[in-house]
Parts: structure tokens; C-alpha cells; sequence
């Protein structure tokens, strides 16, 4: 069975492609919610619960897993991973997608906005390079879900 991070930076599409993938398979989980990531106090990061991912990585062993999510700790994480995708987007497009969308307003304020263009310039290269895929959302939901059980092995049988 195949587990996966989907990451990349905010407004590339990670919990849209999430929603298509959860479609075809239950253990589908975007860490922005339900307490898997929280703020550390002592470096006001944003980190994973890593004891609480491995966990549910062993409890669901027998069955295949996405999870989509970036923080500063995710390669804690790796060694129990399949596969690590990171999804990208021209910054415009990022930047219309954070505007537009309603589930999340981290990126509305000119101050997470910079921060995001700040962590795209300094943070997405590393991402990549600790990656097995990159791919760009600049695309059809349906197109990046496709490639991505492509590359994967996993099954679109709900597409």
C-alpha cells in the first residue's frame, strides 16, 4: 500500500487535489486541519504532529494514505512515506487562488502574503529537491490527480 505527502507552498492546490483524491480513497488528510499541525511555542513554527502522522501511518499499514500538508519538521516524516510530491503554481496563480478561496484565509493579509512569496523564493527549491515529483497545478484538478496515481501506482477507479 502506497503512502503519500502531497506539499508545496500556500495557493498551489494541495486541498483541491486532496478533495479529488478523497473521492476515490478514505485515508485522505489535509493536516491544516483536525490538529495535525500546530504552532510550536518555542520557534512560533507551524509543525506537524509527527507522533500522531506515524501513528496512523502504522494503524492504516494495510491501506493506501495521502496526506497533504507543509511545515518546517514534515521530513520526520519522510521515512515512512512511499512517495513525496511537492505541487507548484506560478506565483499569480497562487495568489488569485488564496484571494478566491473561502475555506482559508491565511494569504488575504498583506502579511501572510509576503510570507508566502518569501517562503516560495527561499523554501520551495528545498522542498522540490527532498521531493520524488514535482508537479504543476497549472492545470485541470483531474489532469494532476491522473499523474499523480500515475506515478504513484494508485488506481483512479472513481474518476
Amino acid at each position: 500500500m502506497v503512502k503519500v505527502l502531497l506539499t508545496g507552498m500556500s495557493g498551489v492546490g494541495k486541498s483541491t487535489i486532496l478533495k479529488q483524491i478523497s473521492k476515490s480513497y478514505s485515508h485522505s488528510i489535509d493536516l491544516d486541519y483536525d490538529g495535525w499541525i500546530h504552532m510550536d511555542d518555542m520557534s512560533n513554527d507551524r509543525k506537524m504532529d509527527t507522533n500522531r502522522i506515524i501513528n496512523y501511518i502504522q494503524k492504516y499499514n494495510d491501506e493506501d494514505i495521502v496526506f497533504s500538508g507543509t511545515t518546517i519538521n514534515q521530513k520526520e516524516i519522510y521515512p515512512y512515506l512511499d512517495f513525496i510530491i511537492t505541487l507548484t503554481a506560478p506565483i499569480e496563480i497562487m495568489h488569485e487562488r488564496i484571494l478566491s478561496r473561502e475555506n482559508n484565509s491565511f494569504g488575504k493579509s498583506n502579511h501572510d502574503w509576503e510570507k508566502i512569496k518569501n517562503d516560495k523564493r527561499e523554501f520551495e527549491q528545498l522542498i522540490m529537491k527532498s521531493s520524488d515529483f514535482v508537479i504543476s497545478t497549472d492545470k485541470i484538478a483531474n489532469d494532476i490527480v491522473d499523474e499523480i496515481y500515475n506515478r504513484v501506482g494508485l488506481n483512479n477507479n472513481n474518476l
